[in-house]
């Protein structure tokens, strides 16, 4: 079964200008540590995750990069090696397992509606309590979160919103957090 996360991030760029050096510039390095969060396990790579990436900062948003843990060839352990990926996704030099598309946010979410599909709120209801059946999609922020007009959006399509706790968690943590609960399910 697999497992999917998408996240919108607001301000990652749309073209491979940034700095490797300096990935917190374009908020690159919590793109960087969401790949590692979503692919990594003491064993390798996790296969049964697919993580939509929507670039919507400048200059040419939206862009969706796609990793699909199947086809990755290695896991990238440290931000500048997954932040690589991004870069040379939009660099027309993707590496295996990872595809680049002119998508924006809602468009990527409308083409998984197939499946169960959870906003990750912190006001939502508590994880611990959702059943989940069939290949999960997880929606998370960045540092800024989801903005109000993609929340409308989302409520109006019926996705439900799902809570880790309380408080706020980085994006990564909130992978992280995601994974360790469908394995402990036997997902």
């Amino acid at each position: 079964m697999m497992r999917c996360f998408i996240i919108k991030a607001s301000e990652a760029r749309t073209s491979p200008d940034f700095s490797l050096k300096s990935l917190s510039m374009y908020r690159m390095d919590l793109i960087a540590r969401c790949i590692i969060a979503a692919f990594s396990k003491p064993s390798g790579i996790r296969k049964n995750v697919v993580l939509h990436i929507v670039l919507e900062g400048p200059p040419n948003p939206p862009i969706t990069v796609s990793i699909n843990g199947e086809e990755l060839e290695f896991m990238p352990i440290s931000e500048i090696k997954a932040a690589e990926i991004v870069y040379n996704a939009l660099a027309n030099k993707p590496n295996k397992g990872v595809y680049v598309r002119r998508k924006s946010f809602s468009e990527v979410v409308m083409e998984n509606l197939n499946n169960e599909i959870f906003y990750l709120h912190e006001n939502g209801t508590d994880i611990n309590n959702i059943k989940i059946t069939r290949n999960p999609i997880f929606i998370l922020g960045d540092h800024k979160g989801i903005d109000k007009e993609s929340e409308k959006f989302l409520d109006k399509i019926g996705v439900r919103r799902v809570s880790l706790g309380p408080i706020s968690y980085l994006s990564s943590h909130c992978i992280t957090i995601v994974n360790y609960e469908l394995d402990n399910r036997g997902f």
